[in-house]
């Protein structure tokens, strides 16, 4: 891997190490890895899209209504904690452009119908 060059206060990440982390079952609570999630699967415009189910299945909660209700509690706390956006759901985590930028990749979010032509989230 190359090493990234920056102006400014600025710094990198590895997407895929925070989409190991996110699936550590290890670390808790589950709101940081819901932090995880969306930090490893976000796109241009800082919105990470899962199917439906596929949130709790990253997070080793399992598959089903139970799940689905599990992993939507620990997104709940991951948003009181400021560590996604308040339109984070189970389906799309955001995080603010102030806090994630990348230079490609989608720069649409199916899920909230959002794109950078209609402005960064």
């Amino acid at each position: 891997m190359s090493r990234f060059k920056f102006a400014g206060d600025f710094g990198a990440i590895h997407q895929p190490e925070y989409r190991r982390m996110a699936k550590d079952e290890r670390i808790s609570p589950r709101a940081f890895r819901v932090h995880f999630a969306a930090l490893g699967w976000a796109n241009q415009i800082g919105h990470a899209e899962f199917g439906p189910g596929e949130l709790a299945q990253v997070l080793g909660i399992g598959c089903g209504r139970q799940a689905d209700k599990a992993a939507d509690k620990a997104v709940t706390a991951a948003k009181t904690m400021g560590l996604v956006l308040p339109e984070s759901g189970l389906r799309c985590l955001v995080l603010p452009y102030t806090l994630f930028q990348k230079g490609k990749g989608t720069v649409v979010c199916n899920h909230h119908r959002a794109s950078i032509a209609q402005g960064v989230t």
